[in-house]
């Protein structure tokens, strides 16, 4: 498992978003497997985006947009469900 994870949500007006920076890339599969398991349990779904900015530097972003998500609390609650799924205790802010 990575060292070094940080999770951020970022929200504005008709807009949600999760990222996940971490360090080492096979936590990618357990973010895949728990996006998976929240989307099915909620019936949400959220545009997913992977990145590599570098060797060390690895990115998820879970978004939500559009009054089907962000006029309700599911999205609230897929990004709270897998961060505790995750075992990420606290966003950083930026």
């Amino acid at each position: 498992m990575s060292d070094k994870i940080a999770a951020m949500v970022r929200m504005e007006e008709g807009y949600m978003r999760l990222t996940i920076e971490y360090d080492n890339p096979s936590f990618k599969t357990e973010i895949c497997k728990n996006i998976a398991a929240m989307e099915q349990k909620l019936d949400i779904y959220p545009e997913v985006i992977h990145r590599r900015d570098s060797e060390k530097k690895w990115f998820c972003s879970a978004e939500f947009s559009g009054d089907d998500y962000i006029c309700s609390r599911t999205c609230g609650e897929f990004i709270e469900g897998l961060l505790c799924n995750l075992n990420i205790k606290e966003c950083v802010t930026d």
